[in-house]
């Protein structure tokens, strides 16, 4: 069996809420193989396959202690049919201020609220789902990037 190599590359953008800055760290690849066949030979792979609870992190800074909101989309996707990624913010970070929003979602093309806050956060945490996976689907490395903005 040929391993399947999912390697979605994670980006962020900068863009102006009152010069609010956003700073993105971390990625992450999943090398998809026999240890993830759901029952072993002859059965299908694990659908859904999840990273590590703070696989990337957001800083956030020079809010002025004003409401801002993290937005996210994918900019780009080479995934197999049916595939798709979703992001959660996973810890609040350290700083004042404060954060909301935890729940898993979809990104898609269309950009979706992430989470939002008030003031300077550092080192919120990220992580990342793969759903819809299938031994069906063609072998080889495949990957999405994900757009962070601050607004």
């Amino acid at each position: 069996m040929r391993p399947l190599a999912f390697i979605p590359v994670l980006l962020f953008i900068a863009l102006g809420a009152e010069a609010a800055d956003i700073a993105f760290v971390g990625n992450w690849s999943e090398t998809i193989g026999a240890s993830d066949l759901v029952g072993g030979a002859g059965t299908d792979i694990y659908s859904q396959i999840t990273s590590s609870t703070s696989k990337a992190t957001l800083d956030i800074t020079d809010t002025g202690g004003v409401t801002w909101i993290i937005g996210v989309s994918r900019s780009s996707s080479n995934l197999p049919a049916g595939v798709a990624v979703a992001v959660r913010r996973t810890t609040s970070g350290s700083g004042g201020g404060s954060i909301s929003g935890g729940s898993f979602i979809a990104v898609r093309a269309t950009e979706q609220i992430l989470c939002s806050g008030t003031g300077d956060r550092s080192g919120v945490g990220l992580q990342l789902r793969l759903t819809g996976l299938s031994v069906e689907q063609d072998t080889g490395s495949f990957g999405a990037t994900l757009t962070y903005r601050i607004y």
